[in-house]
Formats: C-alpha cells, structure tokens, sequence
C-alpha cells in the first residue's frame, strides 16, 4: 500500500483545521506547505464526504464537520475514494484468474493482512494525533 499525497495531505488538511479551527483554503495551504489548488480539490472532497464544512463571506472558511475524536486514518482514506488495499485482490468482487473458483493462498494471506491493517488504521483518533 503506498500513502498518496492526496491522502498525506488530507491528513495535513484536517490537521489544521482542528488546530486553527475555522480557516480559508488558502491559509490551510500556506500552514501546510501544499499548494493551494489541490488543498481546494481535496477540501472539495472533504466537504463531499461531510468531514468539513464551509461557510462563505469575508469571515468565512472551511471548519471541521466531524471532531477530529470521532475520525481515524481509515476514515479520511476512505472519504477521498482511495481505499488503503495492498493489492487488487482485496477489492470488493475481485475473481482471481489463476483460482477462479476460490482458494488461491496468495489471496488468502494479503486478505488477512489487509484485514489488520483496516483494523490498526481504524485504531486511533485523529485527535490523539494532532
């Protein structure tokens, strides 16, 4: 599994907002060192994903949603549509073309990898980690 940076910095994201709490994208992105286009596309998705909030007007912004308490890593993957699969194999109705009916043990093994990584993903708060 490779961490993109949309999902590194949809963390970075969320991370200034729960510490500055209300700001505009551009303030998000000058914290955070990202460029502000892609800050506006991921906070698009955030917002799609009803983790952010925004509020137009000179004293308007983005603003968390959801507490950062109530959020883990896995969420945030899964809210900007990367799921955190270590191989095509772990997705939803993949059919194995060497064991088309089942059994192939390569399968077998990264499923079971794949389901303790979803589970320590899901471990920790956002907020323990901020």
């Amino acid at each position: 599994m490779l961490v993109t940076r949309e999902m590194d910095y949809s963390l970075r994201i969320l991370r200034a907002l729960h510490r500055s709490g209300q700001l505009s994208a551009a303030a998000v992105a000058r914290q955070e060192h990202m460029q502000k286009a892609i800050t506006l596309k991921l906070l698009n998705r955030l917002l799609a994903a009803g983790i952010v909030e925004s509020r137009r007007g000179v004293s308007g912004g983005y603003f968390l949603k959801r507490p950062c308490a109530e959020l883990s890593i896995y969420d945030v993957f899964q809210s900007i549509g990367e799921p955190p699969l270590l191989n095509r194999c772990q997705r939803e109705g993949y059919q194995c073309e060497n064991f088309p009916q089942g059994g192939c043990g390569v399968c077998r093994e990264l499923n079971h990898i794949q389901e303790t990584l979803d589970r320590e993903l899901r471990r920790v708060p956002l907020s323990d980690l901020f």
